[in-house]
């Protein structure tokens, strides 16, 4: 087993290596390469009636402050390599669970193919996040990305292979991947509809009490009401199952199953690019579970206030 694991961390390590010397070797030859730095800096209010983080972000009430680093390399028309370095901190309101820190780093290359068809490969380390199948886990993950667009329209797919390191007893490990699409339709300036799905898997033999599946479906409207100020209603369909977790209080005692259909409403502004940004955002989650320690809806709302440099 621990071979396993020391493999899967060596094989993930050396796709970061080999990442790191195709960008150098294609921007070497061209001495006229564009750089460029960024920054940004984040504060996040979270009020939620969770008692628990569903994964993919924090869900639980809070408050939260981010700073992001990135460079950008661009050595020809077609081609575009970054390097991009995350620090957050975020203190829960219970005062039984300790203050998350969460460092991570990630290094991508984009290659247009085509006028319409642009790939993506990234390499991401990340510590100490939320995941669904544990209260906290340092990830390794690799993934390539197609992306197709043509006049309004942009369509992307991707896979994505992840390693992690369960921040529990005896600190087990898991390994599994996702898989994703993404539809994308512009109207107008900030004004377009996206459709999202995925599915995800992981697996732990060391305990197997972390092994899921899950789907997502997200369904996303943004328009736009006053000068860099946009409206975006969604609404959000999530399901997942786990392999060795028997569901509390079912007369079956069937593995839990969890899934829930989330309304949200979003108020954003600010540009993509640099300067000022903020968003306050609220969600519904109705929510069913064959385990009665979750079967409860709640709601989730967040507040986010940031500068781009």
């Amino acid at each position: 087993m621990i071979y396993r694991v020391n493999q899967r961390i060596v094989q993930l390590r050396a796709l970061i290596a080999i990442l790191f010397v195709a960008g150098f070797a294609i921007a070497s030859p061209n001495a006229h390469a564009k750089t460029e730095w960024g920054a940004r800096v984040e504060a996040q209010v979270v009020q939620s009636e969770l008692d628990q983080d569903d994964g993919d972000d924090i869900d639980s009430s809070g408050f939260g402050l981010r700073g992001d680093i990135n460079f950008t390399l661009t050595p020809s028309e077609k081609t575009t390599i970054a390097v991009d370095t995350t620090a957050r901190v975020f203190e829960y309101n219970d005062d039984d669970r300790d203050t998350r820190e969460i460092y991570g780093a990630a290094l991508t290359i984009s290659q247009k193919l085509s006028d319409h068809v642009e790939l993506r490969l990234r390499a991401r380390r990340i510590e100490n996040i939320a995941v669904l199948e544990a209260g906290s886990a340092d990830q390794t993950s690799a993934e390539a990305r197609l992306q197709l667009k043509h006049g309004n329209n942009r369509v992307r797919v991707a896979a994505e292979y992840r390693t992690r390191d369960y921040d529990i007893t005896g600190n087990p490990d898991g390994d599994g991947y996702k898989i994703s699409v993404q539809y994308n339709r512009r109207i107008g300036p900030y004004q377009w509809v996206r459709l999202d799905a995925r599915h995800e898997d992981m697996e732990s033999n060391e305990s197997p009490r972390r092994s899921y599946n899950r789907q997502v479906f997200k369904l996303s409207y943004s328009q736009p009401i006053a000068k860099r100020l946009r409206l975006i209603p969604s609404v959000e369909y999530r399901q997942w199952e786990f392999d060795s977790r028997v569901a509390q209080g079912d007369p079956e005692r069937d593995m839990r199953h969890d899934e829930y259909v989330a309304p949200g409403l979003k108020l954003a502004y600010g540009r993509a690019s640099r300067g000022f940004y903020a968003d306050a955002a609220a969600e519904y989650r109705l929510r069913n579970s064959n385990d009665i320690r979750y079967d409860k809806n709640a709601v989730r709302a967040g507040l986010r206030v940031g500068f781009r440099f």
